[in-house]
């Protein structure tokens, strides 16, 4: 006796399309990309974080629900940043609240001093614009909260 016999005809053919489904769902699921991921670290603490904004291809990614990580740091410390090798190749430079503090980045670890006193600090990195772009073609946003 077939297993087809066994089995209704409606039935056998939704049970045939389950692969076919779960195929097809996979490799759409892997069409959306992560962006680059960069790493700030003071101390023993560390944070990592997809980009806000995201230049590929022409394409900009948005995180509508993007809330930066925040990271505590003591004054006068290291903040180490690591980003990957893709956003290192095209440059980077960082600005804290909102005012540029570097020149092109184009290695992929930085070492920054936090600054005397206490409080908060926005502190982002932004990918070098390319192809004749004006604005950055990626952005990481953090919040230092330097306490000592």
């Amino acid at each position: 006796m077939s297993v087809s016999r066994l089995i209704p005809r409606a039935r056998w053919r939704r049970l045939a399309a389950l692969p076919v489904l779960g195929a097809l769902v996979l490799v759409l699921a892997g069409c959306d990309r992560p962006t680059p991921l960069v790493t700030i670290q003071s101390g023993r603490n560390f944070v990592q974080a997809h980009a806000a904004q995201y230049d590929r291809d022409g394409a900009v990614i948005k995180d509508a629900g993007y809330q930066p990580p925040v990271l505590r740091a003591v004054p006068g410390d290291s903040v180490n940043i690591d980003v990957p090798k893709s956003v290192a190749d095209n440059g980077y430079f960082l600005a804290s609240n909102d005012t540029r503090i570097s020149d092109i980045i184009t290695v992929q670890h930085y070492r920054l001093t936090v600054p005397d006193g206490r409080g908060q600090v926005n502190l982002t990195i932004f990918q070098a614009p390319h192809g004749g772009s004006n604005g950055a073609s990626g952005s990481w946003p953090f919040r230092l909260v330097v306490q000592p």
